[in-house]
């Protein structure tokens, strides 16, 4: 038993469920493989091992599939019994162990995933609830190297993949967690010590690299079609330089060493960044071409207060609405339809924000629409049903060549949702 034509992992390298099934096996000494997916093109043998949920990660033992990682560590430790057993053999700690690894996927799992990618108020909300959770944590680690005591355990496999991903929170986050946390620190330097962890975890930078990355294309990118809309709008040629956003080039850093994001406008050597200031920038450096503010001042301003609506309002709605469940899902989904509401106010009769004219609102928000068919599949629900006016205002958007050439395809975007949700263990 155990040889490597028996026992394969279906796998993706950032993954942290996928992270505890080989550091199981590494501590069983069970000879494994794994295989690769892209979940942006699941393979024949995912969909056929894993029909339901279709996500990694899959153990398949001797031709038959295991789905879900906690019930394939339990699986794994009654299999393999005789060696580095992961649950107590005490019925009463099974239970508590199986507890707290409920606890960790359901807080401390949790709150990672959101805490990357939020900012402001919410992100210091999101901080204080998975510093919390990790507080708790160290009370029940006690004073042991390990929470089992001497023994690394079931609590430990379940929970050690995510300090891959602590330098990447502590990043984004802008806080330490050694200085809220020091007892969870200590044990997952003792942890990274194991040769089943050391094996198992990628390096935080490289997780460091891929949040850099999943940060950008969720979300920053259709800043960058903004300004693309726009330049398309007044007729100037430009070209572009596509990033590699976890190995961002000279040039980017030099351009905007503040942010160090995209999008980027460099014109005659001079970098502009922040999409709405490079909209403004635009519009002023060739004002006499499809003209995107209007020219009195009092419209102007309003112009611009309904682009941080849009920012603030329906991008910010949209990243959280794809990978929220539940009641949270819910709260947010009307949210976003209520915004998108206020803004179909603001639209009236016309067919574009500025009545006849293509402008400033319709840049802003149109790249957003290449992200409704997604929004919809994973929300479970019809914007055109609640706002008709938004939709007809986007396919007029999209007869428009400028958005036409800058907007990638809704179902590109959807299959990158899919691929992140399952990269990020929200399916």
């Amino acid at each position: 038993m155990g040889g490597v034509e028996e026992t394969v992992v279906l796998d993706f390298w950032s993954s942290p469920y996928a992270m505890r099934v080989k550091v199981a096996l590494e501590e069983k000494g069970v000879k494994y493989m794994t295989k690769q997916e892209d979940l942006g093109n699941k393979s024949p043998l995912l969909l056929e091992m894993n029909p339901i949920h279709r996500m990694v990660p899959v153990l398949i033992h001797n031709g038959k599939p295991i789905s879900e990682s906690l019930v394939i560590l339990q699986y794994i430790d009654e299999v393999w019994p005789h060696t580095s057993p992961l649950m107590p053999f005490d019925p009463h700690l099974r239970s508590r162990a199986r507890f707290w690894v409920d606890f960790v996927d359901k807080k401390t799992y949790a709150s990672a995933k959101k805490l990357w990618q939020a900012k402001g108020e919410e992100q210091e909300t999101i901080k204080r609830e998975f510093i919390e959770s990790l507080k708790v944590l160290e009370e029940e680690l006690k004073d042991g190297p390990f929470f089992g005591g001497d023994e690394f355990d079931y609590i430990d496999v379940a929970l050690v993949p995510l300090t891959s991903w602590f330098y990447a929170l502590e990043i984004c986050g802008n806080f330490s967690i050694e200085a809220h946390c020091p007892k969870i620190t200590a044990w997952a330097k003792r942890c990274q010590e194991r040769g089943s962890v050391a094996k198992s975890l990628p390096h935080p930078h490289k997780i460091y690299g891929y949040v850099l990355e999943l940060k950008q294309r969720l979300g920053l990118d259709s800043y960058a079609m903004r300004v693309k809309v726009a330049l398309e709008e007044k007729g100037v040629k430009y070209v572009t330089k596509e990033e590699d956003l976890g190995n961002k080039s000279p040039l980017l850093l030099e351009m905007n060493p503040v942010h160090k994001m995209i999008p980027v406008l460099i014109h005659n050597g001079k970098p502009i960044s922040e999409s709405l200031i490079i909209l403004q920038y635009i519009d002023e450096v060739w004002p006499h071409s499809s003209p995107l503010l209007p020219l009195d001042p009092y419209l102007r301003s309003q112009a611009r207060f309904w682009g941080d609506f849009i920012d603030k309002k329906i991008y910010g709605g949209a990243k959280k609405l794809w990978k929220a469940k539940g009641e949270e899902q819910e709260t947010i989904k009307r949210e976003f339809i209520e915004s998108l509401k206020l803004l179909e106010e603001e639209l009236k009769d016309g067919p574009f924000f500025e009545g006849d004219k293509f402008g400033y609102i319709d840049v802003a928000l149109v790249p957003i629409t290449s992200w409704f068919y997604a929004l919809e599949i994973c929300g479970n629900f019809s914007i055109e049903v609640h706002c008709p006016k938004i939709i007809a205002w986007a396919k007029r958007c999209q007869d428009r060549e400028s958005v036409a050439k800058s907007l990638p395809h809704p179902r590109k975007i959807y299959d990158f949702v899919l691929e992140l949700k399952k990269s990020l263990g929200l399916e």
